[in-house]
Formats: C-alpha cells, sequence, structure tokens
C-alpha cells in the first residue's frame, strides 16, 4: 500500500535515488536541496504530484523575472498545498548557504535563496490566517536550531530564514514541522509541536491525516 504523503529530506542532486523514494508515494514533498539540473527532474516525472520545496542548494536563476524553478514541481515562495487525504500543507522556501564564500554567484550560489523582506512579510500574515496544523520548510525556526546544527555560525548569526520561521511559530504553534537541511535524523516535541528534521534521502510516510509511520 503506497503511503498518501512521503515527506522527502534533502537529494543534493541524487535523482535516482529521489525518483525510486518519490514513486512509491501517492503524493511527495521534497524539503530542498535538490540540485541544480531541473531537466532530471521534469524527465523523470510527467505529473505534478511530486513536489519540491526550494532550499538554498537550488537554482535561482531568473529569465525573464521568472525564477527557472518555478516549474510545475516546484512549490513556490510560500503557500498553501492541499494533498489529497491529509489536508492543508504550509510551506516556506529558501535557506542559508553557509559556505557562500566558496561558491560561485550564479554557477552553484544565489543571493535570492532566502525570501525578501516584502516576502517574509506577505508569508507570515499568510500563516496567521492560515494557522495550520502542518508545516514544511528547508531550515527551521530559530529556538530549534540548538537541537540540531553542528555549525557555531548558526547559534552567533541564525540566517534570515531562520528567523522568519520563528516569527511564524511565535504567531502560531502547529501540531507537524517537517525540515532538511541540517542533514541527520531529529524528532522532538516542543511546546505542543512535533519538530522532524529529515536527513538526506530520508523519507517519512503519512498514510493519512494524523497517522505516521517514521
Amino acid at each position: 500500500m503506497k503511503p498518501n504523503l512521503r515527506i522527502i529530506g534533502d537529494v543534493h542532486g541524487n535523482i535516482k535515488k529521489y525518483k525510486s523514494l518519490a514513486e512509491k508515494a501517492e503524493f511527495s514533498i521534497q524539503l530542498g536541496d535538490l540540485g541544480f539540473d531541473y531537466s532530471l527532474l521534469e524527465n523523470n516525472f510527467s505529473s505534478n504530484i511530486h513536489k519540491v520545496l526550494a532550499g538554498n542548494h537550488d537554482n535561482y536563476e531568473q529569465r525573464d523575472g521568472v525564477f527557472i524553478n518555478q516549474t510545475k514541481h516546484f512549490l513556490g515562495d510560500y503557500g498553501v498545498i492541499q494533498v489529497p487525504n491529509i489536508g492543508d500543507i504550509f510551506f516556506v522556501r529558501g535557506g542559508r548557504s553557509i559556505d557562500a564564500a566558496s561558491r560561485v554567484l550564479g554557477v552553484d550560489y544565489w543571493s535570492e535563496e532566502e525570501l525578501s523582506y516584502e516576502q517574509a512579510n506577505k508569508a507570515i500574515e499568510l500563516y496567521k490566517r492560515v494557522e495550520p496544523d502542518f508545516v514544511v520548510s528547508h531550515e527551521c525556526p530559530e529556538s530549534v536550531i540548538n537541537y540540531v546544527s553542528n555549525f557555531d555560525s548558526y547559534f552567533v548569526k541564525p540566517s534570515f530564514t531562520a528567523k522568519l520561521l520563528q516569527a511564524m511559530l511565535d504567531e502560531h504553534k502547529p501540531k507537524v514541522w517537517f525540515f532538511g537541511h541540517h542533514h541527520k535524523r531529529f524528532l522532538k516535541v516542543i511546546d505542543n509541536t512535533e519538530f522532524n528534521c529529515l536527513d538526506e534521502l530520508e523519507c517519512c510516510d503519512i498514510y493519512e491525516c494524523g497517522e505516521e509511520v517514521k
């Protein structure tokens, strides 16, 4: 029996493995850092039931003012997606590349990897109206970083995205929050929200609303 929804961690270009994981679910959401070659995505999936949430290691090249990753498979900047038999899921893209100094702008790093202040404010306003039970993001709220991060720089200066997600969490605590980015498995209930961090190419299956298999 296929799960209704499969949440998949960072991919970093391993499209073959990602495809094998996604195809085993009725619907899937990948938590960002898919990689840079989106022709691989288009060539492997004919339908749009497998969705990707852009992270920091994704291609934000613009053509005619539109990100090239805004294909039928990418969720977009922020918003709500309705998954059959699961319900509404709030999503927020983006994250910070802590290794940006060693990357090449426009090749494997883009300054648009995090939302703008204007986009962030609109995301918070929508989040406050929706008050979702289920959230997916690439990074995690600032208050969760200490549980999952191995990088000292995060303790000194949390990213703009982590601060945005914290502002959302302060406004409303969802029941479940999935994220990737930190390349480790983590599960903990904090102030009544279950935070799930997925490792690279790790997945979590949900068969119906409220029922998970980890």
